[in-house]
């Protein structure tokens, strides 16, 4: 008997769903076609940040939508490389990175979708310093100032200025960081812009911090070294963190911290969405998730640390250590990230040798 060519409508659709999908893996479909998955491989800093960000974070998200996180640790310089060469098929699907590295990740075409608030409803109430200065490329969390923290027992009146730190009442006083020491960039620029430099013209900064050398005790390289030297009173003003000199000063250390007028550098650590993302739609949910207010509220607080959503209220001892976001510097990070080896080779080879 001669078999029947009639194709069945279940064996057209198949065909069809067939095609589409090679034509997808051709022609290199957006990835919002491509399967969605439940997990979210995601990037982390380990620590009392980790535990803080799960508690608030990670398994409110994991409970409401049965969704799973696997963290990869590391630094965030691996992290974007991978990014980049598994941009087609990315093993990390959603990086968080922090400046500086941020402005080069937004810059490298073709690995990073545009942010916009269609995608993420809670982009709306977003401080314009941890947004629009991402060219909405990306997206803040939370940030942690850096500014002067001071022996209250040894210095009075506190400095008021970055200008300050070239009063000669500091001679061997200062802990400033090195290349390694966290801020280091931002030291450099300061210094520019207190001597009539800028982002790009960073001569009058090196000519500074030469000036600088006899006031300061170290150039440290780990913010670890700070809490001992300070204790111990052998130096009395650091560059140093909000968040990390609160902590001190709660030990019983007589320190307190300060903000100069012309404000604070900020550290920020951000969401970037691959284009090829597995699982977008998912990654979408949960930024917009990590941007409520909840979220925002529980982790800022229990971190002490100020957060990128302008509708957050933290607790008023929190906020008493945490500074706004119109203390903040706003340094011009696209114009300071090319220079940004170039620095590190002349900051070691004239100021801290």
């Amino acid at each position: 008997m001669k078999k029947s060519c009639i194709t069945s409508p279940l064996a057209n659709r198949r065909a069809v769903l067939a095609g589409v999908a090679a034509a997808g893996v051709i022609a290199g479909f957006p990835a919002i076609v491509r399967a969605q998955s439940k997990t979210i491989v995601t990037t982390l800093f380990g620590g009392i940040y980790e535990e803080r960000y799960r508690k608030h974070v990670l398994t409110p998200f994991e409970q409401k939508t049965g969704a799973k996180f696997v963290i990869k640790y590391g630094s965030p310089n691996e992290w974007l490389t991978s990014a980049m060469v598994n941009k087609d098929n990315p093993e990390i699907d959603l990086p968080f990175l922090s400046l500086p590295l941020t402005m080069k990740a937004i810059t490298i075409p073709g690995i990073f979708l545009d942010l916009t608030p269609a995608m993420i409803p809670n982009l709306k109430d977003v401080a314009p310093n941890f947004y629009d200065v991402y060219d909405r490329k990306a997206v803040g969390f939370n940030y942690i100032d850096s500014a002067l923290m001071y022996r209250t027992d040894k210095v009075s009146p506190p400095p008021t200025s970055w200008k300050d730190l070239w009063d000669p009442r500091f001679r061997n006083q200062l802990l400033l960081p090195d290349v390694s020491g966290g801020s280091f960039h931002e030291m450099v620029v300061i210094a520019s812009l207190m001597h009539g430099g800028t982002e790009t013209n960073l001569e009058p900064g090196f000519q500074a911090l030469k000036a600088l050398k006899p006031n300061v005790f170290r150039w440290f390289k780990s913010p670890n070294e700070v809490n001992a030297i300070i204790e111990r009173g052998e130096a009395t003003v650091a560059m140093f963190a909000g968040t990390r000199s609160y902590a001190i000063k709660a030990a019983g250390v007589p320190v307190d911290y300060t903000v100069p007028k012309e404000g604070a550098p900020v550290g920020v650590l951000s969401y970037h969405v691959p284009i090829n993302a597995r699982n977008r739609d998912l990654l979408l949910e949960f930024i917009n998730f990590a941007l409520d207010v909840g979220p925002q509220t529980g982790f800022g607080n229990e971190m002490e640390s100020g957060m990128v959503n302008t509708k957050v209220k933290l607790d008023p001892t929190v906020m008493a250590k945490v500074s706004p976001v119109e203390k903040l510097i706003r340094l011009d990070w696209k114009k300071i990230e090319p220079q940004m080896a170039p620095m590190a080779e002349r900051f070691q080879r004239e100021i801290t040798t």
